[in-house]
């Protein structure tokens, strides 16, 4: 057995083990034991030790032909396919220690919302002709399985065609009713916003891009939804307020206007969300969603983004908009997370104290009415 098949048998035993113990991601490191990330703790996995000998002939597996360019920028993205159920988006860097390799699970099955736990009004979304989504969040909280979930579900309703920009590519999505073509950085483009400008040209309903990241893509997804097209992308940021106030510190002073006055018109949802480890011990996704509404709307144009927040509370009942807050509080009450978990996961610990106090006086008293209210038991 060559020295290349043996390490790729190692490495598949090694991702064999971390999808029995139905772990999220396998870390290498040389000179080091294998770790994974098992419901949101680092674990060890196995004792066998990684020599830097045997992690550079694994990194030379999987970056194949691009080996070189590995070594000239010190970082690789790419994926790995374990078999026709499993995939891994992976990511090779250099450390203090030598090489290291993480690998994130990408289940062949793409969830429903349903089966995701997330809130229903997420539904809407897939039903969108136009404008402009983004799905926000920190790394690891679920953004891209959130947005293969919807981008399923146009794909299994309409008739549509969709183009999605990716780097890697994470979910596989087969043509059901929709035709989806799936493209790479790297593989198929040079970059997000080059890609963006060529799908004008390709007579897409729907584009989908893996993250906006510059000031070239922002520009790029801008131009596509004023031209009447539907676009998702995903947003390293934490809510909706600060997902608004990055997109136009982007653009230069002058152009920050326009952005605005685009985003006003455009901009028909920002879900973010956190996953957080429930009581039961599964992960529980804890969103926020601002939808689009006129009071949203006229905030945006008027530079008043210190007030969405406030906006989003009172819009639940009319608009389902939903604050993280409110999120946590609901989750709460429904024993699926703990208090002290709503609150290091806040973006207002103060408010969302308030929320508890309210709730709290409300249950006492409503206990002591029923309390006066109940005839009196005397034991004969």
């Amino acid at each position: 057995m060559s020295l290349t098949q043996n390490i790729q048998q190692r490495l598949n035993s090694w991702l064999q083990m971390l999808i029995e113990a139905n772990g999220a991601d396998l870390h290498l490191k040389s000179n080091n034991q294998i770790h994974a990330r098992i419901k949101s703790d680092i674990v060890l996995l196995s004792n066998e030790k990684l020599d830097a000998k045997t992690m550079e002939s694994l990194v030379k597996v999987l970056t194949g032909d691009a080996y070189d360019n590995f070594m000239e920028t010190k970082e690789f993205d790419g994926a790995y396919e374990l078999d026709e159920n499993y995939r891994f988006r992976i990511n090779i860097f250099m450390h203090l220690g030598g090489y290291a390799v993480a690998f994130r699970l990408i289940p062949s099955y793409i969830k429903t919302i349903e089966e995701l736990n997330l809130p229903t009004a997420l539904h809407k979304l897939a039903h969108l002709r136009r404008g402009l989504v983004l799905i926000t969040g920190t790394t690891g909280s679920g953004k891209s399985t959130t947005l293969a979930s919807i981008v399923e579900e146009i794909n299994h309703t309409y008739p549509h065609h969709i183009i999605t920009i990716e780097d890697p590519i994470e979910y596989v999505h087969n043509d059901v009713k929709s035709i989806v073509e799936q493209r790479e950085l790297g593989l198929h483009t040079e970059s997000f916003s080059r890609a963006l400008r060529a799908a004008m040209r390709e007579d897409p309903d729907i584009i989908v891009v893996g993250e906006m990241r510059d000031i070239a893509t922002a520009e790029s997804i801008l131009q596509a939804v004023n031209t009447g097209h539907l676009v998702f992308a995903t947003v390293h940021t934490l809510d909706a307020r600060e997902t608004v106030d990055r997109i136009i510190a982007i653009f230069p002073n002058e152009e920050q206007n326009r952005v605005r006055a685009t985003l006003a018109s455009n901009l028909e949802a920002v879900i973010s969300q956190r996953l957080i480890r429930g009581i039961s011990g599964d992960m529980i996704p804890a969103v926020e969603m601002m939808f689009k509404s006129p009071q949203v709307q006229e905030l945006i144009r008027n530079k008043r983004d210190n007030e969405i927040p406030d906006a989003i509370e009172k819009e639940t009942t009319s608009f389902d908009s939903i604050t993280f807050n409110r999120a946590l509080f609901d989750l709460t009450l429904a024993e699926k997370i703990t208090e002290e978990q709503a609150y290091q996961y806040a973006s207002s610990p103060a408010d969302l104290k308030l929320m508890f106090t309210i709730s709290t006086e409300y249950e006492e008293k409503f206990h002591a009415d029923t309390k006066n209210d109940a005839p009196s038991l005397k034991r004969e």
